[in-house]
């Protein structure tokens, strides 16, 4: 019988399950047990400037492909380091797995004062407590016998329940022998399915949907998280019912299909959205995320006797729950339980025109502007990352084309993920290209304050050549913070940049072709028609000046949605909304009047 070292059993799992590519930073507790990834065909290391970027790029990873991003780290100072990246991925349920080399078994038992440690007597476990409420499950690997069961269970745990997990690999435990043979027998990684729950649950909803004069579907992000995009499509397609999606939402289904309506962001929402979606006496949630940052600050209001929530672990129908169901199973028996005639017939909705900005006639660029440039500059099957602030406001008045992937972390908001989790959804972007021939782009939209938190990647992108679009919006600071309070103030200030250094600094191999800059209209639409950008070959960094106090209309609608007080401070600190006004959208198609 073949003999194989623990380390390399890891990685061949990891593998097995479709991760290509180990995110983080090397480390001396990790060093040896990072030689066998070299070993696995197939599966490569990109190391990260920091232990958070690694995180952060595991979680676009994970987001992108679907199944798990990896990362690897040193006990103590490394695997903390991370854990406000894996905070995130806990938050908004993203698959990683967060693998960190601890200190070997001897010294653990002697408390030794190794470094990395605190205190005279240290306990090396202190760290791995440190994240117990931020993952799923954990592998306290301990004895080389029951390792691989203890690997196999976590990375199933990590697929069936969508979040983090971790796996405590000892340094000297790494080396220790098992058999390879067990490697013969795949995880198995299919949640287990209630039959007769979902049964129950089914018919509730059938029941529900054909009592229903005026259905509609509100698609949301968990319903993606827990790999149902495909069944989403299939369902609304066979509803035959206005299809809505909240900000996280988007892209899942088809924006082009004539039953979508639009973002449904309570009131915060374009001009006649909002209007359309409550004409319902049904609403149909797929996956609901029910954060402020998802519902127009919680102003989408939703009937408990009035609704389905199909929740990745439940269905509530009516306010009645049936419990013990999976969102990908249930989505797809509700489907085949559907007539093969809709039972519902709708045209698709007439919206008002959009509006008019202030400053369609304006030299500069604006928020007004920017975005339906950016829609025009869409092609099918890219991947959309939108950093927290003004950008993942911005792109909700935007229809998606086709097959378009769109990603932002609104929920736990960390500022700066955008960034590093471009650098795992680009990777991720590229592993599915090489599998299946289908071309695309990765484009990011960040601002610059965000972007300076982990600027570093930057340069992994490059030296991994890796091709993304990186749009950074230049507005001399934190935006979404200025709106919140200290419009004005040095604390929502950055370091200036010089972004055409950049690329340079980290030895593109062709930054003069690569770095592109516009700060009125006429220059972004060139710079938008240049082919580097349409067919990307090396990493593309574009710098868009805007105003200083200038932003979306619906983050800071979202915002005025808070009271008058919130409301009073945006007038009075000058902030420039080319629509006029942060007050809630009548729904009439003209400017955006003061409530």
């Amino acid at each position: 019988m073949s003999q194989i070292t623990l380390g390399r059993y890891l990685w061949e799992r990891l593998h097995q399950v479709g991760i290509d590519t180990i995110f983080g930073c090397p480390g001396d507790f990790n060093l040896q047990s990072l030689d066998p990834i070299f070993q696995v065909k197939g599966l490569k290391w990109v190391g990260n400037q920091n232990e958070l970027n690694a995180a952060y790029a595991a979680d676009g990873y994970g987001r992108v492909k679907g199944i798990p991003g990896c990362l690897v780290t040193t006990h103590g100072v490394g695997e903390l380091s991370a854990l406000n990246g894996i905070s995130g991925a806990m938050s908004e349920q993203v698959k990683v797995i967060h693998v960190v080399g601890q200190t070997t078994r001897a010294m653990q038992k002697d408390h030794m004062m190794i470094h990395h440690s605190i205190g005279n007597r240290p306990d090396h476990q202190v760290y791995a407590r440190a994240s117990k409420e931020l993952r799923f499950a954990a592998a306290e690997l301990w004895e080389v016998e029951t390792a691989p069961k203890e690997i196999d269970r976590v990375i199933r745990e990590c697929f069936t329940k969508s979040g983090p997990v971790y796996i405590f690999l000892p340094l000297d435990l790494s080396a220790e022998k098992v058999s390879a043979d067990l490697l013969d027998t795949p995880i198995d990684l299919s949640p287990a399915v209630d039959q007769s729950a979902q049964d129950e649950a089914v018919k509730a909803i059938t029941s529900a949907i054909s009592s229903a004069k005026h259905p509609i579907v509100l698609v949301d992000t968990f319903s993606k998280r827990f790999g149902a995009s495909a069944e989403v499509r299939e369902l609304t397609k066979k509803l035959n019912v206005p299809v809505f999606s909240a900000n996280m939402g988007k892209g899942i289904v088809d924006e082009t299909d004539e039953l979508w309506v639009g973002v449904w962001n309570g009131e915060i929402s374009a001009p006649g959205v909002k209007e359309e979606a409550k004409k319902n006496d049904l609403v149909i949630t797929l996956g609901h995320l029910n954060a402020d940052t998802n519902s127009g600050g919680f102003s989408r209001k939703i009937a408990d006797d009035a609704s389905i929530h199909i929740n990745p672990f439940d269905v509530v129908v009516k306010g009645k729950s049936y419990p013990n169901t999976i969102i990908k199973s249930l989505l797809a028996a509700l489907t085949a339980a559907l007539p093969q005639s809709p039972q519902h017939s709708f045209a698709k909705a007439e919206l008002p025109s959009s509006r008019v900005p202030l400053d369609k006639d304006a030299t500069d660029i604006t928020q007004s502007s920017l975005w339906p440039s950016v829609q025009n500059f869409l092609q099918p099957n890219d991947i959309i990352i939108t950093e927290t602030g003004t950008s993942t406001f911005g792109i909700c008045d935007i229809a998606f084309p086709p097959q378009t992937r769109y990603e932002a972390q609104s929920y736990y908001g960390s500022i700066g993920w955008a960034t590093a989790a471009t650098l795992g959804a680009e990777t991720a972007r590229r592993e599915m290209s090489d599998a299946t021939g289908e071309k695309g782009r990765t484009l990011l939209f960040t601002g610059d304050g965000s972007m300076a938190m982990t600027i570093q990647e930057i340069g992994t992108m490059i030296k991994a050549r890796l091709s993304p679009i990186i749009f950074v919006i230049n507005n001399e600071g934190y935006t979404i913070e200025r709106l919140i309070w200290g419009a004005r103030e040095e604390y929502n200030d950055i370091v200036p940049t010089a972004y055409d250094h950049l690329l340079p600094l980290f030895k593109h191999p062709s930054p003069g072709d690569s770095y592109h800059f516009a700060k009125t209209k006429t220059e972004l639409q060139a710079v938008l028609a240049k082919p580097q950008l349409k067919h990307p070959q090396h990493l593309q960094l574009v710098e868009i000046v805007v105003p200083k106090l200038d932003t979306s209309w619906r983050l800071a609608s979202t915002l005025a949605w808070r009271g008058e007080e919130t409301q009073e401070y945006l007038k009075r600190e000058g902030f420039v909304d080319t629509y006029g006004g942060w007050g809630l959208d009548s729904g009439a198609g003209g400017n955006v009047k003061w409530s």
